[in-house]
């Protein structure tokens, strides 16, 4: 017997039951009563939501159609090749490296002395003449331990909220620059290692705080010389520590010399060329490059053995400009107070430094290179509290 199978449902029958099953919220005609919240239109009043609870961008980027910009002299490395370029020059490159190696073989201990004595220090001819042998000195208990670690929080806080983007005007950073202590631990060096400048108070040069110290400056025949036009000149640099960190000091003054020259001169042999680490150092072992020869701007300073300093909160480290420090760790924080002597050039350039601090725009000897940069807050002179301070930073001149 054959199945009774179902009949069929008619197509018009089919067409109803399919155009009914399918009707939903979502199908046509698109009748929908009941708008999402965050459909457009996006009309979200704000207006009943505080000031204070708002979402804000810590600093504001922008492209700089202006800056008080300096123009700066050669590098250290245009310095030598410009030097390198006719006989005398070389001449006097030879016979710099030649004694810079000579003075090299003894390097005595770093010289550290408390800021309570450093008056007496520094009365002493002698001690004023191993400063300018040695390049370098450890100033202790500038500050409070206690100051310099709030200065340092407070930065600290800053620099993460800008995502590490370099500051130069915060409190705590104008406040360091214009302490008395640090004033006088800067000037008082700077009149040892520079006993022919001016009287007059010296400036400071503002820059970002760092875990590591400023790259070498210093770009000079006189290890000691003071250019009266130039600017920011000056062969004296000095670092503030926030924190607690350790730097390696070369203790020759002539390591500045060395680092200076150290480009532009090469091994005829390689160390594994000696039994002894002494041949490979040995004067003989080092010739001057061949004339147009591409300088090696990374060369290790072989012949320059540094002194770890380990500085506490408070402490100045004022070495030679020329000097290359480098930091032993990375978790300390120094903040850079380079007295700038009072010279016609650097008067110049102070002013820039204070109209760059009014607008809340870079140093002058920071490049504007077209890059976004971070602003900040524009600043005056009520923010400086000492009269010392307001003159180190432009005012009152």
């Amino acid at each position: 017997m054959l199945a009774t199978l179902p009949r069929a449902t008619p197509r018009a029958a089919r067409r109803l039951t399919t155009a009914h099953a399918l009707r939903s919220p979502l199908a046509p005609s698109y009748n929908h009563t009941i708008r999402p919240a965050l459909a457009p239109p996006y009309n979200h009043p704000l207006a009943h939501v505080p000031e204070a609870d708002r979402l804000k961008a810590p600093y504001a980027f922008s492209m700089l159609k202006e800056h008080f910009s300096e123009r700066t002299g050669p590098t250290r490395t245009e310095f030598v090749a410009g030097l390198l370029e006719t006989k005398e020059g070389r001449e006097w490159v030879q016979a710099a490296w030649d004694s810079a190696l000579k003075e090299l073989a003894e390097q005595p201990a770093a010289t550290e002395v408390s800021f309570q004595g450093l008056g007496e220090y520094l009365a002493d001819p002698a001690s004023a003449k191993a400063l300018q042998v040695g390049g370098s000195v450890v100033i202790r208990d500038v500050l409070r331990d206690p100051v310099a670690e709030a200065w340092a929080s407070e930065l600290t806080e800053t620099l993460v909220s800008r995502a590490n983007s370099p500051t130069y005007y915060t409190s705590a950073q104008i406040a360091a620059r214009a302490d008395p202590s640090v004033l006088s631990a800067t000037g008082q060096t700077l009149k040892a290692f520079l006993p022919t400048s001016t009287p007059e108070g010296a400036f400071i040069r503002i820059d970002a705080a760092t875990v590591a110290p400023d790259q070498p400056t210093w770009a000079s025949k006189d290890l000691w010389a003071l250019d009266e036009s130039a600017s920011p000149a000056t062969p004296v640099h000095a670092h503030l520590a926030l924190a607690r960190t350790d730097v390696k000091v070369p203790t020759s003054c002539a390591a500045a010399t060395y680092a200076l020259l150290r480009p532009f001169f090469s091994p005829k042999k390689s160390r594994i060329s000696f039994y002894l680490p002494t041949g490979y150092t040995d004067e003989s072992n080092w010739v001057m490059r061949a004339p147009g020869a591409k300088p090696d701007l990374e060369a290790d300073l072989v012949h320059v053995q540094p002194t770890t300093v380990s500085l506490a909160p408070g402490d100045v480290l004022v070495t030679h400009a020329g000097l290359r420090l480098q930091a032993a760790d990375a978790s300390g924080l120094l903040l850079p107070v380079h007295p700038l002597p009072a010279t016609e050039g650097n008067r110049a350039y102070v002013a820039l430094q204070r109209a760059s601090f009014e607008a809340g725009l870079p140093p002058p000897h920071i490049p504007a290179d077209g890059s976004p940069i971070a602003l900040e807050d524009g600043g005056n002179v009520t923010m400086i509290e000492s009269w010392g301070g307001r003159r180190a930073l432009g005012y009152g001149f």
